[in-house]
């Protein structure tokens, strides 16, 4: 929803033909979108995490590094998009989206498989990409786009869960714990969803609700800020688990060398009440 501003913007007029609750040029005529931008942070220092963390493992091939690289890449796209409002920045929101879960796709649909198969999916995603990438920007087409996300991201569900199955033992601690992660990842991406329907559903509630409150609790109302948070941890948690039973390591530890709240998550509610006696025992 496009609002007016005492700014003048910086990047000229919106071009996008999405936009969202959040008032455009509150802040600073340099920024869009203060808070929507502010908070892609969140993709950013997860990625780095997840970057640094194994470069700290032996032996850590550079490609298992790929998809935390998208990860970063959707946090700098979005920022580019949410700070400029351009179309050719929300092309590339649009399409970073894609870059972080092929990668992730790739990893899942190779495990235990030759170099041969891996090289020959790799072509074969790659491709994919390209046409869906290439289609979505000369259509300016939502709805292949996002069934394609859709189809991407059920398929790494799907495949997580049997590797879950095939990685650890049944009745293990190290299983409840990895379910845990898993589980806590799906509530807080589907968080992010809801909160982001309502930011389309409730903005003038909300533009209301925040002109009342002032600043700065008003923030905590700019719903679309908290989808890129949730969204946030959501992927990097999966990306993390989805490396984890790819690379075959020890499950011993796996709480701790996961950023927050992933320690936290392993160990609640969502890994089942029985976990604190199982580690106990040990």
């Amino acid at each position: 929803m496009v609002s007016h501003s005492s700014f003048d913007p910086f990047w000229g007029p919106p071009t996008c033909k999405s936009n969202f609750c959040e008032e455009d040029y509150a802040m600073t005529r340099y920024i869009g979108e203060f808070i929507n931008t502010l908070t892609n942070l969140v993709y950013v220092i997860y990625a780095i995490h997840g970057i640094r963390s194994l470069r700290q493992k032996k032996n850590a091939s550079a490609f298992r590094a790929i998809p935390y690289w998208g990860l970063m890449a959707v946090g700098i796209c979005s920022a580019a998009f949410h700070g400029s409002l351009k179309y050719h920045t929300q092309m590339m929101d649009d399409l970073s989206m894609q870059l972080t879960t092929t990668p992730v796709l790739h990893r899942v649909l190779t495990v235990n498989s030759s170099q041969r198969t891996s090289t020959a999916v790799a072509i074969l995603l790659s491709v994919l990409l390209v046409s869906f990438a290439t289609f979505h920007v000369i259509t300016d087409e939502l709805i292949l786009h996002s069934a394609s996300f859709v189809v991407s991201v059920t398929i790494i569900g799907i495949r997580t869960m049997q590797l879950i199955n095939l990685r650890t033992e049944p009745g293990a601690a190290a299983r409840r714990q990895i379910w845990g992660l898993v589980k806590f990842g799906a509530v807080i991406f589907n968080v992010g969803y809801v909160v982001w329907l309502l930011d389309g559903w409730a903005c003038e509630f909300l533009k209301s609700a925040r002109a009342t409150i002032g600043l700065p609790w008003a923030f905590l109302l700019e719903l679309h800020g908290w989808w890129h948070i949730c969204t946030g941890i959501g992927a990097y948690i999966f990306i993390a688990v989805v490396d984890h039973l790819a690379s075959g390591e020890d499950h011993r530890d796996i709480d701790r060398s996961f950023a927050w709240p992933a320690p936290w998550a392993s160990r609640s509610i969502f890994a089942g009440k029985d976990i604190g006696v199982d580690e106990k025992r040990k």
